[in-house]
C-alpha cells in the first residue's frame, strides 16, 4: 500500500510542521525536524521550494531519491504547493509525498527487535505457566503406562509424550535460567534429529493422508541447542503440514554443501501443495505486529532467527501448484558422524 505524507516549509525555507505521516515514512520524529533548513532534510527539494516561494505556482518533483547509509532509503513523487495569506501572497510551501516507496532497514530491525522484546516479555511469563500443566500431564502419563503398559501402542506414544515433555522443562529451565540469553551448543546428529521430529508427526502423517519420504545422508556432527534447532525444523515441517490440508508428499532430504569456505549440512524441506502467492511470498519470514498462532510467517520468522543464531540460514522458494521448499544451512563442525 503506498504512503503519503506532508510537511511544511516557510518561507526562510525552514520546517515548520511534520506530519506523524512524514514520520513514519522518513522514521524522523517531528521534534528533530522542525526548524531545520531544507537544505538539512532534503537538500534535493531546495531548489523546488525556492522555485515556489518565488513564482507562486506549485512544482513537481519526480522519483525523488532519499538514500540511507544503511541501504536503500526510499522513493517517492513530491509536488510543492504554495500556500498563500488572505492578500494572495505566498507565505510557505507545502511539501506533500505520493507514491512512496521504500524504507530504511536499520528502522526495520529496530522495529522487528521492539516486537521480539515484547514476544519475549510474553514468552517469560508463558514459561512460568507451562510448567504445572506439564506436571499434570506427566503424572497422567506415568499412571497410563502402569496400568495400560502391556499394550504396544500405547506404550510408543507415552514414550513420546514422557521424551517431549522432558525437553520442553529442560528448555524452560534453561530459558528462565539465562538471564543473557546465552544458549549452550553441543554436537547434534541432525539425521538422528529429523527422525525423532519424524516419530512426533507419524500419527498426524496417518491421519492427514501425508506421505513422508526421506533421503538422508551420512552427515558432520553440528554445534547446536538441539531443543531451538528441533523447534525450528518442526515448524518448516509443520508448514508443510498446512500446505497440504487434503494430502500429499512431504519429502525431507539432507547432504552437505561447500559454500564461502564453509562446509554446510542442508536440509531440505519440500511439499508437493499449491505453493505460496507471490504476494506472500515476498513477505514470509517478516514480522507482523500481531502475530497469531496460525500465522505461518511467524513461524518462518521464529526458524530462521534460530538458524542465524547457529551461524546457518535459511532459504526458500515456491511454485504455483508444484508446492514449496525450505532449505535449512547448518555451518558443520569438525567431527565425522
Amino acid at each position: 500500500m503506498s504512503k503519503k505524507g506532508t510537511f511544511i516549509i516557510d518561507n526562510n525555507l525552514d520546517v515548520s510542521s511534520w506530519s506523524p505521516e512524514m514520520e513514519e515514512i522518513s522514521y524522523r520524529m517531528s521534534d528533530s525536524v522542525v526548524g531545520k533548513n531544507i537544505h538539512a532534510v532534503f537538500p534535493q527539494l531546495k531548489e523546488s521550494v525556492a522555485a515556489v516561494l518565488n513564482k507562486g505556482k506549485r512544482v513537481p518533483v519526480s522519483k525523488v531519491q532519499n538514500s540511507c547509509c544503511w541501504g536503500m532509503g526510499f522513493s517517492a513523487d513530491i509536488v510543492c504547493k504554495p500556500l498563500k495569506n488572505k492578500a494572495g501572497d505566498v507565505t510557505s510551501v507545502s511539501v506533500e509525498f505520493s507514491k512512496f516507496k521504500g524504507g530504511c532497514p536499520l528502522a526495520q530491525k529496530l522495529s522487528d527487535y521492539e516486537k521480539m522484546i515484547e514476544i519475549g516479555k510474553v514468552a517469560s511469563s508463558l514459561a512460568h505457566g507451562v510448567r504445572n500443566p506439564l506436571n499434570a500431564i506427566k503424572g497422567a502419563v506415568v499412571y497410563l503406562e502402569d496400568k495400560y503398559g502391556h499394550e504396544s501402542t500405547l506404550l510408543e506414544f507415552s514414550t513420546i509424550i514422557t521424551e517431549e515433555i522432558n525437553k520442553l522443562d529442560n528448555f524452560i529451565s534453561n530459558f528462565l535460567g539465562a538471564a543473557r540469553g546465552e544458549m549452550k551448543f553441543f554436537p547434534v546428529n541432525i539425521n538422528d534429529l529429523i527422525g525423532s521430529i519424524l516419530r512426533v508427526i507419524k500419527l498426524r502423517a496417518e491421519v492427514q493422508k501425508v506421505t513422508i519420504s526421506t533421503n538422508l545422508s551420512a552427515l558432520p556432527l553440528v554445534p547446536a541447542n538441539l531443543f531451538q534447532l528441533e523447534q525450528s525444523i518442526f515448524n518448516i515441517v509443520n508448514n508443510a503440514f498446512e500446505a497440504l490440508p487434503d494430502g500429499g508428499i512431504i519429502e525431507i532430504v539432507t547432504g552437505t554443501k561447500w559454500e564461502n569456505d564453509m562446509d554446510y549440512v542442508v536440509i531440505e524441506i519440500t511439499d508437493n501443495g499449491k505453493g505460496i502467492p507471490a504476494g506472500k511470498l515476498i513477505s514470509l519470514g517478516k514480522l507482523s505486529g500481531k502475530p497469531k498462532g496460525d500465522d505461518r510467517g511467524f513461524g518462518v520468522f521464529l526458524s530462521r532467527e534460530i538458524i542465524k543464531s547457529h551461524g546457518g540460514k535459511l532459504q526458500w522458494e515456491s511454485l504455483k501448484d508444484q508446492g514449496t521448499t525450505f532449505r535449512i544451512y547448518l555451518p558443520a563442525g569438525n567431527n565425522e558422524q
